[in-house]
């Protein structure tokens, strides 16, 4: 269904987008693609969309687009049929998934119904001509589920027929036809969870088998986490770049440190990405490069580059966050602390909980932030911390002003000339 979402991106979004608009979306995602100057000029609407399906993954992408266009007033009709579009795959996806989940409830009943016998036959017969007492037995929902729970798998083999009551607990197919109790719900909810799950775990971590080799541009010390999957383990962040594009990474293998040393190239390969970000774990491969290898200033300076928190604002639910931001105020509260960053073009919350809250740090502190979540708190768009998420503080130097010094202040400016103008003798005068 993934692939859906791309051919809306594609025929229904780029297609249908004149030139001069399809310039003006290449240079709004020219930071969050990594693109540069030259790529931008030379990246057509079928590789621009290849970029965003990786960066955006699924549904993700066409938001992305909706979300751009949607300031540009000749794109309004566009807009309006990506909405559309959005909205019939998503429907489809709902009815494919209500259809498999059917399935595999038929397939697990049928895994318990008792082998087809004479016996069961005969059960099967009675059973279809007293549907008034099989109705009348559903209504008790909650004790019927409860018996059958703790009906022992010895007394699985049915026994003979004596009467309705034990045709219509003995017959259990017919079952889902009457499947109007709250435990059948019950167990399609739980199903359901469980299929959904599923898929995002698969979304998440798309295995990636081409080998891409890199230089190191920083990485983190190891820090611990802790996580429902893995429990508690340690990991780092680092930055590299290729000669094309920049990615943040996520090492789970502590033992491949060593190799990510700053401006030493490496190649990477069986790695794994989830939501834009590279992913390295034991079963992952890296291997130094001793040939020459030159990444372009521009792309080093775009890894390096901080996003604006204006920019942030515009970003969709869900976006990872990465960048050094100015400290302007610290909340502690019981369950979490509110560091409040700050630039010119505006301000954040960053919310710390766990391991971060409360971390020593003061006013005009700066803060660098690896994979740190946009999310929506109280109608507000805020930097939530994860359980991969981690800070660096750089504390400010002693003596260094908590703000730039202005030197335009007047009276300062007055001193300066002052003392550089030449005193005047009697002579002169």
């Amino acid at each position: 269904m993934a692939n859906e979402y791309k051919k809306i991106l594609l025929l229904k979004g780029f297609e249908l987008m004149d030139e001069y608009h399809f310039i003006i979306i290449k240079s709004l995602l020219a930071y969050d693609l990594g693109l540069t100057t030259k790529m931008q000029e030379e990246y057509n609407r079928i590789k621009i969309s290849d970029l965003m399906e990786k960066k955006f993954q699924g549904v993700a992408c066409v938001d992305k687009l909706i979300e751009l266009a949607k300031d540009m007033p000749p794109l309004k009709n566009l807009v309006n049929n990506l909405r559309k579009e959005k909205s019939k795959v998503a429907r489809k996806m709902k009815a494919q998934g209500v259809v498999l989940m059917k399935k595999i409830n038929q397939e697990e009943v049928g895994l318990v119904a008792p082998a087809p016998t004479a016996r069961n036959t005969l059960t099967s017969e009675v059973g279809e001509r007293i549907p008034v007492a099989q109705k009348r037995k559903t209504l008790n929902k909650g004790k019927t589920e409860a018996k059958r729970n703790k009906v022992p798998q010895e007394q699985s083999e049915p026994p003979r027929p004596s009467g309705a009551s034990t045709s219509a607990a003995m017959n259990h197919p017919p079952l889902p036809q009457t499947s109007s109790s709250t435990p059948s719900n019950t167990s399609f909810t739980q199903n359901q969870q469980t299929q959904a799950q599923c898929q995002v775990d698969t979304r998440r971590n798309v295995p990636q088998k081409d080998p891409v080799t890199v230089m190191v541009l920083k990485a983190t010390a190891p820090f611990k986490y802790e996580s429902p999957e893995h429990g508690k383990s340690t990991m780092f962040h680092a930055t590299v770049a290729s000669k094309t594009q920049y990615f943040h990474v996520k090492v789970f293998d502590i033992s491949l440190k060593e190799k990510f040393i700053r401006k030493k190239v490496i190649t990477i390969s069986d790695y794994s990405e989830c939501k834009g970000v590279m992913e390295i774990k034991e079963a992952s491969s890296v291997s130094d490069f001793d040939q020459n290898f030159e990444v372009p200033n521009r792309i080093i300076e775009i890894a390096n580059k901080t996003p604006k928190i204006s920019q942030l604002y515009k970003q969709a639910s869900g976006t990872m966050v990465y960048g050094l931001f100015m400290l302007q105020k610290k909340s502690i509260h019981k369950k979490n602390t509110i560091y409040e960053i700050k630039d010119n073009t505006g301000s954040m919350d960053v919310v710390g909980n766990g391991k971060w809250h409360n971390i020593k740090c003061e006013k005009g502190d700066k803060l660098r932030l690896f994979c740190f979540q946009l999310r929506t708190v109280n109608r507000k768009l805020k930097l939530v911390c994860g359980s991969h998420s981690f800070i660096k503080r750089v504390q400010r130097v002693k003596g260094e002003p908590k703000q730039c010094p202005c030197i335009c202040n007047w009276r300062i400016f007055k001193r300066i000339l002052r003392s550089s103008r030449p005193r005047k003798t009697r002579k002169d005068q």
